[in-house]
């Protein structure tokens, strides 16, 4: 309970915090801020939308017109268009970078971590509180191309016991990477045994606001042997600031309980983007399962996900309550049951390679 209220504390006191205008309104510019730092890494912090968008007008007006003259010119159509694209692939990747999704940190250039203290509380299953690590780090001394990475399979974890059981420490050796897809094999050690495997991701565009990313992974384990896990996600824009998303999960394997499969869709939102402590919030609903011995629906959920920077650029606080219609095995009843999720996370960069 010590726990819960600590957290508690913390949470509430980001409500406190002023916007940019009333912290610049005291003579000091946000500019002039010195830059938050820990032992040399730097605040996990999205990469700024209106210079991504500038950058990618740069590189249009340098597009030469067709070398054939059956091809059609880039002229300020193509432009347009490939800003727009532009416009919702920066306003994507801000989301899951401000969020800490796992699909985005797994494949950042730099080191990146992420510790996270977490109290939740459900009225089925009581309070719980838990420390995490996630993330990777650059083992440059050995290859630019090896990762350790801590915790976490792809994909958005949808409760608390979902991350737990996937918390894990492993290597993610980069094979080949294209425009559009990347193929890794993995060594990672979980619950006392090795998982060796591979993982192939393929990421495109369906039109100017939507996006889909494919991830499917395959490993074997002592005890569940082969099993495979896909995530397939769409993201389309809706405004500057708002993404609907849709994920979905499957995994099957000799030790699974037929296809445990999960279904989400999301309302992911910006808020303040351009004051110094910005806000996103996610509401969600979400579906999940299974289809052995039996079809089941395990749980419909409802919730909403509240996330700021409080104090420091790499200190993060995050709410997120949530209504569940649960049924655990066919034999029992379904249940409605409330929850609530605090957390408080240290999230931190740096680029070993250029280390010495």
């Amino acid at each position: 309970m010590n726990n819960w209220l600590a957290i508690s504390l913390l949470v509430a006191a980001t409500t406190m915090v002023p916007p940019a205008s009333a912290q610049s309104a005291s003579g000091a510019p946000a500019d002039a801020r010195e830059e938050d730092e820990v032992l040399g890494w730097e605040p996990v912090l999205p990469e700024d939308n209106a210079e991504r968008i500038e950058e990618a007008e740069d590189e249009l007006v340098e597009v030469p017109w067709a070398d054939e003259p059956e091809d059609v010119p880039v002229n300020w159509v193509d432009t347009s268009h490939a800003i727009a694209t532009n416009q919702a692939q920066a306003l994507s990747e801000w989301l899951d970078a401000f969020f800490g999704d796992p699909e985005y940190d797994a494949e950042q250039a730099e080191s990146l971590l992420r510790l996270e203290f977490v109290n939740e509380w459900d009225e089925d299953d009581g309070n719980d509180f838990n420390v995490r690590l996630r993330g990777k780090v650059q083992l440059p001394k050995i290859s630019r191309r090896l990762n350790l990475v801590f915790a976490g399979e792809d994909g958005e974890p949808e409760t608390e016991e979902e991350r737990r059981e996937e918390d894990r420490i492993g290597l993610q050796y980069k094979v080949r990477e294209g425009g559009r897809s990347r193929f890794d094999m993995t060594l990672n050690y979980s619950s006392g045994s090795l998982r060796p495997g591979v993982r192939y991701r393929n990421e495109g565009r369906y039109t100017e606001e939507t996006s889909y990313r494919f991830i499917q992974r395959l490993q074997w384990d002592n005890d569940e042997e082969f099993f495979t896990t896909a995530n397939y996600d769409i993201n389309h824009m809706l405004d500057a600031d708002s993404i609907l998303r849709w994920a979905n999960r499957i995994r099957w394997g000799e030790d699974t309980n037929g296809v445990e499969w999960r279904t989400r869709l999301a309302l992911r939102e910006r808020k303040l983007p351009e004051s110094r402590r910005p806000i996103a919030i996610s509401y969600f609903g979400s579906i999940n399962g299974e289809t052995r011995p039996d079809s089941l629906v395990k749980n419909y959920r409802l919730g909403v996900v509240w996330r700021r920077q409080i104090y420091r650029d790499y200190l993060f606080a995050e709410i997120e309550p949530a209504y569940n219609y649960r049924r655990r095995t066919l034999e029992d009843d379904r249940e409605p049951a409330w929850s609530i999720v605090l957390r408080l996370e240290v999230a931190l960069q740096r680029d070993l390679r250029r280390v010495r």
